[in-house]
């Protein structure tokens, strides 16, 4: 009886723990998966206001090839400098996968992976270098970080080495 006793109070005591809340670990990387292949998108369309609408005001951005972390305003200019110097952009191959926290469950976070090619407008030499991202994202499913890789020196290289030819 003191047995049955027992396991009756830890059957009660094990009910009353508050329920908690299961979600889905993908559904975030899901939505967010979207709205990094939207903001790719509206890059290449040269359409900067909506792409920056996508991100928070008090976002950060790791430009490739530094570990700076540049404000919004910093991020905003540079995309215009990409569009004043090139054109005909285009994302291809493109790959996404969850970023994972500590314990590698997925947390909202975007790794994004592809190629970008383009256009140089004053010499019209093509460019073209591999690309990886990771874009965090806030509760609103903004983007609140940007931290981007690939070879920024080789792009102009690319420009550079056909000029001379």
């Amino acid at each position: 009886m003191k047995q049955l006793t027992i396991i009756f109070a830890f059957m009660v005591l094990w009910g009353c723990q508050e329920a908690t809340e299961t979600t889905n670990p993908f559904e975030d990387f899901n939505t967010n998966k979207e709205m990094a292949d939207r903001a790719y998108n509206l890059f290449e369309a040269g359409d900067l206001e909506n792409m920056a609408a996508m991100w928070s005001e008090d976002m950060f951005w790791s430009p490739a090839n530094t570990n700076d972390s540049l404000s919004k305003d910093q991020w905003k200019q540079a995309m215009k400098g990409w569009h004043a110097e090139f054109e005909n952009f285009k994302f291809s191959d493109r790959q996404y996968y969850p970023g994972v926290d500590e314990e590698f469950v997925p947390n909202g976070s975007v790794r994004v992976y592809g190629t970008w090619s383009s256009t140089h407008k004053a010499t019209g030499k093509n460019t073209e270098t591999k690309y990886y991202a990771v874009i965090e994202y806030d509760e609103n499913n903004l983007g609140k970080g940007t931290m981007e890789w690939f070879d920024l020196g080789g792009v102009f290289d690319q420009v550079e080495d056909e000029e001379e030819e």
